[in-house]
């Protein structure tokens, strides 16, 4: 009876997912009917794309086709190459491997022309299409390239994403260990910048190599952990994956018919989505449920259509467990000729599949990889060394010449060894103060963070039992105020100068927060700093830090509502004024600048006017808020 009230919950879990995604369809197509010029008819067909790739991989097609082709007609580089990646994308999914290379490569080649931010990700796209036609050389190529960029451009997220296929291609070369550590290292950093999406395709490939790995309660831990997540996220394809991942650890142990549930609920989704490989992928677990089940006739019956399917796939590694599978089921029913056949079949399928030279290829890839990072740390720690044989030989010609003057200098010494001797205890007694003095101010300024933080937690707390939307956004709002100052006064407590706040570090901290308070996706909104190295005065750096806060927010709550743009803030020193600007490229509403009705913009005028600035908004090209700020105070670093 429990097992089956737990069976009902996940189809419930799984058709609400569904009709989530479907709202969302429904919403963009409700949307075409509006008078829309020709660029954001293009936006609109390539985020139906990426809606029905979720849901239908044909109707994913369809709609990328159509934004490829009204963006070839407008001169947008950018929406050209995602409109190539979405027509890529599906392509690949469905399988059909020229195209998707083809328009993978499309995409690279107008990022690489016009110096774009996504160079990394189309190496990674053409990594992973290459990888999935098991040319894991070609793969790793394409890997260890985007990691190279990402690296460069200290993309942390990134590099995470790279080790994540790297790791898949350890797993396929059953290299488990080095697997592992990549895997281990990219959930480590996705969880700690909430990387949801992203974090799905690392739970998904552990699971996978603790299932291969016949560790199957681990695996179930990581496969259930997939399964809520991406039940939550309405992540469909993902979802369905899940679940052949649970079939197979439920199999190891022994759970047959929760193994067979999950594997047929899969296959399900996998064909209404015409997912070829996957498919496949499910019915091999089938197989396998009803092999470990000794239903062996059954085996051989689903074999035979994985068998007819897999032609179609082209998959070694499903046609080499299915031989194996044949070859078992037919002994069994002591059918030893066909036995024979299938396990010679199978031998023969391994040596073609997995060469020397190939294991040897991807080795030295990779040592080729390390070694580059070796090498760098070498050459720096050279050039460190040589530094320190020229100081030794400064060094030893200061000490000659020291040696020269020492008689001068002991006559002045002994002169003035009485003088300081008396100043000697005034000093002592003045930096015993100062220490003191010190200690006291970062025991102020660390209580003062304490105090704010107890305030935030309470508004926190508060909005919890707060069932008005408004109500409760107006306490949120006021909890990030809250967090902006309390921010700033961590800041100088960690730090030896206990007066000034380093405004570039401070202002990163702050969107960063704020990101992750509204949910924004780091990879669909680009956010860029043009901020001098300024150490402000506390009483300088409280009124920017709640000024920003309110643009920032503002920029994240209404400039975006397809959830992709970019936001530049800007602080600079110029001509004694500091000019503060945040920029976005959004929709340019005055939602954002409700100057009459919005505490928060009443707040701005306010420190403004403590600032002595003046406040400007521009909605010329989306939302632009300038200050010219002519009452602040610096500290030298």
């Amino acid at each position: 009876m429990r097992q089956v009230k737990l069976l009902l919950i996940f189809i419930l879990f799984f058709n609400i997912s569904f009709a989530r995604a479907q709202q969302g369809i429904d919403s963009l197509n409700a949307l075409l009917s509006n008078p829309l010029d020709q660029s954001q008819k293009a936006y609109l067909f390539d985020e139906l794309s990426y809606q029905w790739f979720y849901e239908n991989l044909d109707s994913s097609l369809f709609y990328g086709v159509i934004a490829y082709s009204e963006f070839s007609k407008l001169n947008d580089p950018q929406g050209l190459s995602q409109a190539a990646t979405s027509v890529a994308v599906a392509h690949h999914y469905l399988n059909n491997w020229d195209s998707a290379v083809l328009y993978y490569k499309e995409a690279l080649s107008i990022r690489e022309a016009n110096k774009s931010t996504r160079i990394a990700s189309s190496l990674n796209n053409l990594g992973v299409v290459f990888m999935d036609q098991e040319d894991y050389e070609e793969a790793m190529k394409y890997y260890i390239k985007a990691m190279e960029v990402r690296e460069l451009s200290n993309d942390t997220i990134g590099v995470a994403l790279t080790k994540i296929n790297l790791g898949l291609i350890f797993k396929k070369q059953s290299i488990f260990n080095k697997a592992l550590s990549y895997y281990k290292e990219s959930i480590e950093t996705l969880e700690k910048f909430n990387q949801q999406k992203h974090l799905e395709v690392a739970l998904l490939n552990m699971g996978a190599i603790y299932n291969t790995l016949k560790e199957y309660d681990t695996a179930k831990l990581y496969n259930i952990k997939l399964r809520n997540l991406a039940s939550q996220r309405s992540s469909q394809r993902n979802l369905a994956k899940s679940f052949v991942n649970l079939a197979n650890s439920y199999q190891g142990l022994g759970f047959l018919d929760s193994s067979l549930y999950y594997a047929n609920k899969g296959l399900k989704f996998f064909e209404a989505q015409n997912d070829t490989l996957n498919m496949a992928n499910s019915l091999l677990s089938i197989t396998q449920s009803h092999f470990e089940g000794k239903n062996y006739k059954t085996v051989i019956a689903y074999s035979k259509r994985l068998e007819q399917l897999n032609k179609i796939v082209g998959n070694m590694e499903i046609a080499i467990e299915n031989q194996l599978m044949l070859a078992k089921a037919f002994a069994a029913l002591n059918d030893y000729e066909n036995a024979y056949s299938k396990l010679e079949n199978s031998f023969y399928l391994k040596d073609s599949f997995l060469t020397t030279s190939l294991n040897e290829t991807i080795s030295d890839l990779t040592v080729k990889y390390e070694t580059e990072q070796k090498e760098k740390e070498i050459s720096q720690l050279k050039i460190t060394t040589q530094d320190s044989i020229i100081a030794e030989q400064e060094a030893a010609n200061q000490r000659n010449l020291l040696l020269f003057l020492a008689g001068f200098l002991i006559l002045g010494a002994i002169l003035l060894f009485l003088l300081l001797r008396t100043k000697s205890k005034s000093n002592a007694i003045i930096g015993k103060s100062l220490s003191e003095k010190e200690t006291l101010l970062k025991e102020i300024h660390h209580r003062v963070k304490n105090n704010l933080q107890v305030i935030s937690s309470l508004l926190s707390l508060q909005s919890r039992f707060i069932e008005d939307k408004d109500a409760k956004a107006l306490v949120n709002e006021g909890q990030n105020r809250v967090k902006s100052m309390a921010l700033i006064h961590q800041k100088l407590y960690q730090k030896d100068n206990l007066t000034g706040v380093e405004a570039a570090d401070y202002i990163q901290n702050l969107t960063s927060t704020l990101c992750s308070t509204y949910g924004i996706d780091m990879q669909k909104v680009d956010v860029t700093y043009d901020v001098d190295h300024l150490n402000l005065d506390v009483d300088t750096m409280i009124p920017i830090g709640l000024i920003l806060n309110e643009l920032i927010s503002n920029s994240f709550k209404y400039a975006f509502p397809s959830g992709e743009g970019t936001l530049s803030i800007t602080l600079k020193e110029k001509e004694k004024n500091l000019i503060l600007s945040v920029k976005d490229n959004g929709i340019g509403s005055t939602q954002e600048i409700n100057m009459a009705d919005s505490f928060g913009m009443r707040m701005i005028q306010s420190l403004a006017r403590k600032l002595e600035a003046e406040v400007d908004f521009d909605l010329s090209d989306g939302t632009k808020a300038s200050l010219t700020i002519t009452h602040y105070k610096l500290y030298n670093y």
